[in-house]
């Protein structure tokens, strides 16, 4: 009896270690992958959040993503076995996003420059010229979108079509005053209550599309540096 419980611990023992040993060699190999994943996206996963209070964006890492995208994915497809979940989501980070991302910071810098410059939520009254300045920045603003061949996806439809109207309607009224007006004239009070809603409307939703992709991600980071610090698995995960 007492060989037989002797012979069952052995048993045990030499399972643990083996199972010990399984899930060691199954985390060396998960580690490998982990800092080969960090190789190729080093320099490129770096994104930060945008505040809404910022007034400039930095465009330099959103440029780099896009750019260097097609030779990731290259190399992504090399590496093999990576984790059911983070590979869904490098699909969904990788696919067309990185140059529509791209697009997207590019539309709200041009945003947050025109805002600045029309001024709207100063409520004090305009003079002639002033208001033609204004005229004159609305105009630059559409003509650089145009410029720069930027669009937005279907789902900023809603949003860019508020912000169109609010736009012509405001021009229209800004116009209407520069014709009966000289420059000698009182300074007159404009109404940039909807036109400025509807800038906020659109640069608030490009930021929230934004700031999603970014905790993509650091999703996407922290699942590669928990493979690149691993020291043991469970091998029958």
């Amino acid at each position: 009896m007492k060989k037989f419980v002797w012979g069952l611990v052995i048993i045990i023992i030499l399972a643990g270690v083996g199972f010990g040993i399984w899930g060691f060699a199954k985390a060396q190999k998960s580690k490998e992958q982990g800092k080969e994943l960090e190789r190729i996206t080093a320099g490129v996963l770096v994104l930060n959040k945008i505040e809404t209070e910022d007034v400039e964006v930095s465009l330099t890492e959103w440029k780099n993503l896009s750019e260097a995208d097609p030779s990731i994915k290259d190399e992504l497809e090399k590496v093999s076995s990576i984790p059911h979940s983070l590979q869904n989501k490098m699909n969904e980070f990788f696919s067309a996003q990185p140059a529509d991302k791209y697009e997207e910071v590019q539309y709200l810098q041009l945003l947050l420059d025109g805002q600045r410059q029309l001024d709207l939520k100063n409520q004090q009254a305009k003079s002639k010229r002033q208001i033609e300045e204004i005229v004159k920045a609305i105009d630059n603003l559409q003509n650089e979108i145009n410029q720069k061949g930027l669009s937005l996806g279907p789902e900023y439809n809603q949003t860019m079509k508020a912000l169109e109207t609010e736009a012509e309607a405001f021009k229209a009224n800004c116009n209407n005053i520069i014709s009966k007006t000289a420059y000698d004239s009182p300074a007159t009070q404009l109404r940039t209550a909807g036109f400025d809603k509807a800038f906020d409307v659109l640069k608030l939703t490009i930021i929230q599309s934004l700031n999603n992709y970014v905790d993509l991600q650091d999703s996407i980071k922290k699942e590669i540096a928990d493979l690149a610090n691993s020291n043991w698995i469970n091998p029958l995960r």
